[in-house]
């Protein structure tokens, strides 16, 4: 027990924070800093109880605490914090701390306090804010072994109260998805010599569900503490949508992939400045390159048999940032002109604006070129079969009709009926002859356009479409 002498309770007075002597838990000293906190005199505090300035709800905490007080100094007791009553009724949070002393020849005990009513009003105020927070925070021991606090986040992230955590029921680690336990251990028992970590791992929440979370761990230093630890902090946050983004869009590059790869279109990706960075192999067959390294080494713009038409196209990517079924000529590495339409978008800079990339596909119109020519011809000798037909029955007809008169000419007399039909019948061969004509005329376009085609050519149909014209 040590023994309070005179010089000691001069020291009191000069404290910066309340101090009192309790002897059967009446004041017997109070120093200046107390009597600020209880708003009296000294002199009146003097053979009060001290309870008469603690809120009665926490009378029989702070009796309990202080019959508990043990007698060796070297077993000190934790602080109590509770509600300070002054002498106008004003409230005060005040930590006290106490140890037994000898004072005047008797058992006493010295009590110190400090008012923390700013502090836990801002400890609160903060917890209100980290509360708002949706991810989960916690603090652990210097030993990285104990939670000291943890936010209300834990509800949202792993289905269960701050206070489970707090009180040591569960710890992150409990709730770690299995094949992901290892490297986590591994993480929590590392963080302290990095310092600074940070690892992706899955949790299971309480309802079974499997999330993503991001761990990040840092060691806080007491300042001038000679590099000793004051907490560590972990800042977990709930990842699983961005995961779950992350994973469609692996999805979908590996079917984009495919469609690229695959495609009977032509489909490739260029710099601003025309150089192929990928080339999909319907591509390197049109420019009829010999492989696809063979291909990276080109460049698009010498594919083009118009600069101009080239610079108009390229001008309608980056200002519209897309063209759509553009018609245009193209030219392969042997010099073969293709007719193609251009589809195709671009990438430009977020910050900048500049183009960064952009995509092209063609569509061959060999082959469209090709069947429309064939459906041209197809309808041009239907018409002429259509032509050939009409001639022929007409030409049927006149022969009947001949064979008619000339079988009535047989059983007629001289005179004007066999006259009259006589001219019918020269009508009839004279019509026949045209008929044999226009057949004659017929027959020679017929060969021409099967032994010396001349090309067809493209008439605008009146809708938007094309046909083509066969002379």
């Amino acid at each position: 027990m040590h023994l309070m002498n005179p010089e000691h309770i001069q020291l009191l007075d000069a404290l910066s924070q309340g101090a009192v002597i309790l002897r059967d838990g009446r004041i017997s000293h109070a120093n200046l800093c107390f009597a600020a906190i209880c708003n009296a005199g000294r002199e009146t505090l003097l053979g009060r109880s001290f309870c008469d300035f603690v809120i009665p709800k926490h009378h029989d905490r702070v009796e309990k605490y202080l019959n508990r007080i043990p007698d060796e100094p070297s077993c000190s007791q934790k602080p109590i914090e509770f509600t300070l009553l002054d002498a106008n009724g004003t409230e005060s949070f005040v930590e006290m701390q106490a140890r037994k002393i000898s004072y005047q020849g008797k058992p006493a005990l010295l009590c110190s306090l400090t008012d923390i009513t700013q502090k836990t009003k801002t400890s609160q105020k903060l917890k209100r804010i980290l509360d708002s927070i949706p991810e989960v925070i916690m603090a652990f021991d210097r030993e990285h072994s104990r939670i000291e606090s943890a936010n209300s986040a834990t509800e949202g992230l792993y289905g269960l109260p701050a206070d489970q955590f707090v009180g040591n029921i569960f710890h992150p680690i409990d709730l770690v998805f299995p094949e992901d336990a290892a490297k986590v251990q591994a993480f929590y028992a590392g963080l302290i010599e990095k310092e600074i970590d940070r690892i992706e791992y899955r949790i299971v929440h309480a309802n079974g569900d499997i999330r993503w979370v991001r761990d990040e761990g840092e060691v806080i230093y007491k300042e001038q503490g000679l590099g000793r630890i004051q907490q560590i902090y972990h800042f977990i946050k709930d990842i699983t949508d961005r995961k779950n983004d992350e994973e469609k869009l692996r999805v979908n590059e590996q079917k984009y992939r495919r469609i690229f790869q695959y495609s009977t279109d032509p489909i490739f990706v260029a710099m601003p400045d025309g150089s192929f960075v990928d080339i999909n192999q319907a591509a390197i067959s049109l420019f009829e390159y010999e492989s696809r390294e063979h291909a990276l080494k080109g460049n698009v713009i010498d594919h083009f048999t118009d600069e101009d038409e080239r610079k108009a196209i390229m001008s309608t990517i980056i200002q519209d940032g897309s063209i759509t079924d553009h018609p245009t000529r193209l030219k392969t590495l042997t010099g073969e002109t293709v007719e193609v339409a251009i589809t195709g978008g671009c990438r430009k800079n977020r910050n900048s604006g500049l183009l960064e990339s952009y995509q092209i596909i063609l569509h061959d119109m060999r082959a469209v070129i090709e069947r429309t020519e064939l459906e041209t011809y197809r309808r041009t000798m239907g018409g002429l079969s259509d032509r050939l037909n009409n001639i022929v029955q007409a030409q049927a007809m006149q022969y009947g009709l001949m064979s008619d008169y000339i079988e009535a000419l047989k059983s007629i007399e001289d005179g004007p009926r066999k006259d009259q039909i006589l001219a019918r019948l020269l009508g009839k061969v004279s019509n026949s002859k045209r008929s044999l004509e226009d057949l004659r005329v017929l027959g020679e376009k017929i060969r021409k356009i099967y032994h010396a085609p001349e090309p067809p050519v493209p008439v605008p149909d009146g809708t938007g479409g094309i046909l083509f014209d066969l002379k």
